[in-house]
């Protein structure tokens, strides 16, 4: 026990008024037993003011009967509510100002009965710099919502331009397909014309059914390289991807090129062995390997080998074309895929081929390397992932 003038009762009486929070002690009728300096500042009171008073004298009118209930409540269940446990509450000072608190709550037994400890500290500050927060991220927000839609708009853009891109380094490599197709149309068309004079002066019936075998066989020739020059060329529709067979992609690409390119130089070997499909334009996926046989051509002086390789890698289709040229310079393999880049002649190309390539591939979430490996030329290495049932229904329009 201390007594009046203990120098301990002085100590606790300016440690409880020096508190930086207030402290207001509640009887259980609801009446204030005590309060600190900091709390009756805060509500523009002195001590004798507030001393004796119902506690809802420090309450907005309007939360009066809420606090009632609140009241009746905590006293069926006392138990201390430290700070911060969403006890936040609507003060109201002296002069009627009212301000955010939060409040906690601790109930003490004494020999008169029940009292609750508590303790307030004033968050107008708080709840202003909450506020500005809150404005902040607003707005943040808001132009994040711009940003990605700016962003959507330009991936959207930079679709429309890849498949122009594409369309129109198609149509540049159609022109060398016709050049190199002609005499492949145009040989079958001879035999046909000759073969069908012979058959208009024949009256041998077996020497007629001859002729009418021949001029059908050169038929599906020419019809077969108009197919294929024509698979090469359409453009697609942008969301008609499908299972693709590689092997059987790469196939058509091989039999364009030799009959395009007409390179008797060269020789493309083909190595392929059973691998899933994959989910992609049959077209796109042709265009890639033969704008990658393309390129590998004009890479090579003399007289050449274009090897190419396909092989399953865990979750992934291999695909690996590796020529006999000069090999891509060290300073330039970061820069092969880049738009107009091209160390050729202006009469070669304008730079976009392995740049189409790259997208093509990318576009499907494949990865596209290029290397110099130890034995010379160069060595193209594309994974496309294999399809499944789930990015099929993904890339779904």
């Amino acid at each position: 026990m201390t007594q009046a003038g203990d120098p301990r009762t002085e100590i606790y009486q300016l440690a409880l008024h020096a508190a930086p929070c207030g402290i207001m002690v509640v009887g259980d009728r609801g009446d204030i037993q005590f309060v600190n300096q900091t709390l009756a500042d805060m509500f523009g009171y002195s001590l004798e003011e507030l001393l004796g008073k119902p506690v809802e004298i420090l309450l907005p009118e309007q939360h009066l009967a809420a606090h009632r209930r609140h009241v009746e409540n905590y006293a069926r269940r006392p138990e201390p509510r430290p700070m911060g446990a969403g006890r936040d509450l609507e003060g109201v000072s002296k002069d009627g100002r009212r301000f955010p608190v939060e409040i906690g709550l601790q109930p003490a037994q004494t020999y008169s009965g029940w009292i609750v400890v508590a303790t307030l500290i004033d968050i107008t500050k708080r709840k202003a710099i909450e506020e500005r927060l809150r404005k902040h991220e607003e707005r943040l927000e808001e132009l994040v919502a711009e940003r990605t839609w700016e962003l959507r708009e330009a991936q959207r853009e930079k679709e429309r331009v890849l498949e122009h891109l594409i369309q129109a380094e198609k149509m540049t490599a159609v022109g060398t397909l016709v050049s190199g197709i002609g005499h492949e149309i145009n040989n079958p068309l001879y035999v046909v014309l000759a073969t069908a004079e012979a058959l208009t002066d024949e009256e041998d019936l077996a020497r007629c059914r001859a002729y009418g075998h021949e001029i059908l066989k050169q038929a599906k020739d020419i019809a077969e390289t108009v197919k294929n020059l024509s698979q090469y060329a359409q453009p697609g529709a942008r969301h008609d991807l499908q299972r693709v067979d590689i092997n059987a992609s790469i196939a058509g690409a091989v039999r364009l090129a030799r009959r395009a390119l007409r390179d008797d130089r060269i020789e493309i070997k083909t190595t392929t062995s059973p691998a899933p499909d994959i989910l992609a334009k049959p077209e796109e996926i042709r265009q890639v390997v033969f704008n990658i046989i393309r390129n590998a051509i004009q890479a090579i002086a003399d007289k050449g080998l274009i090897e190419i390789h396909t092989a399953q890698e865990g979750d992934w289709v291999a695909v690996r074309i590796q020529d006999t040229g000069a090999g891509i310079p060290n300073e330039h393999l970061k820069r092969v895929f880049d738009p107009f880049f091209t160390t050729k002649g202006p009469d070669e190309g304008e730079g976009l081929g392995l740049y189409i390539v790259h997208q093509i591939v990318t576009r499907y979430r494949g990865t596209i390397d290029v290397e110099n490996p130890a034995g010379g030329g160069a060595r193209f290495v594309i994974r496309f992932p294999i399809a499944d049932q789930k990015n099929a229904e993904e890339e779904r329009p």
